[in-house]
């Protein structure tokens, strides 16, 4: 049996939210799809992950350890799709050219924190333009 991810991430949402309804909005789907993909989910793993009553939602035991399960598991599939992503790209650089006196590596560290995938570097810029270097 091959594991749905989009199948894991409606678990995930109705897990999180304990609300089909409430669920369905946060995946832009109608309830009653979410429902069947939900009631598939279970169908595919052989256990019930839910226990639907008039209180509303629970996870069940089996619920509770596909959700510990189900997290990494999407955030290693968006890595991958991530990754690929960048390798198609190829590595993407930016090289920041200053003339003396001017100080740089704090913006140069904010913005590899905040683009990790992007190699930055720092070049001291003497004599020409700095546009033209």
């Amino acid at each position: 049996m091959d594991l749905d991810l989009r199948k894991v991430r409606y678990f995930v949402a109705v897990a999180e939210l304990l609300h089909f309804g409430r669920a369905a909005e946060r995946l832009h789907i109608a309830q009653p799809v979410l429902s069947r993909q939900i009631r598939a989910l279970e169908k595919d793993l052989g256990a019930e992950l839910f226990v639907r009553d008039s209180h509303g939602v629970t996870l069940t035991g089996a619920g509770c350890q596909f959700l510990e399960d189900a997290r990494p598991l999407l955030a290693a599939a968006d890595g991958a799709r991530r990754r690929a992503a960048q390798a198609a790209r190829g590595r993407r650089r930016l090289v920041v050219g200053f003339r003396a006196g001017v100080v740089v590596t704090r913006a140069l560290r904010a913005f590899t924190a905040e683009h990790p995938d992007v190699e930055a570097n720092a070049r001291r810029v003497m004599g020409a333009p700095p546009a033209r270097a």
